[in-house]
């Protein structure tokens, strides 16, 4: 939960601070898909580690489902804040697509170092 906080703290402040730079347009809806992205990996990521817990010979198939749900499920956010307001696409996609990259790199590290953890304890 710390690792996704702390992914969300220093994503939002490299948007904001791109922004005061004029490194990058600020997209209207750049709170929304952090948040999204924030429960949607905290969701699932506490999930998986309850999974992994109770029945860890089907944790692989778990992992992918959430991988192939998560998707699907930012395709269709993504799609309907398109769909508000398409000025404003580029910089929503664009910024959607860096911050998933993040929250599934940090959601794999900390899922693997819980994983060592638990087997070397």
């Amino acid at each position: 939960m710390l690792v996704m906080l702390a992914v969300l703290a220093v994503q939002t402040g490299l948007v904001w601070f791109g922004n005061v730079q004029s490194w990058w347009p600020l997209p209207h809806q750049w709170v929304q898909v952090l948040v999204f992205l924030f429960l949607a990996t905290l969701i699932i990521g506490l999930n998986l580690v309850r999974i992994r817990e109770k029945q860890p010979q089907v944790f692989a198939q778990f992992y992918l489902l959430s991988i192939a749900v998560k998707l699907v499920a930012g395709l269709a956010f993504i799609f309907f804040l398109i769909w508000d307001n398409p000025l404003q696409a580029t910089p929503t996609v664009a910024l959607f697509l860096v911050a998933y990259i993040f929250f599934t790199s940090a959601e794999v590290v900390y899922l693997v170092r819980t994983s060592t953890g638990r087997q070397d304890g």
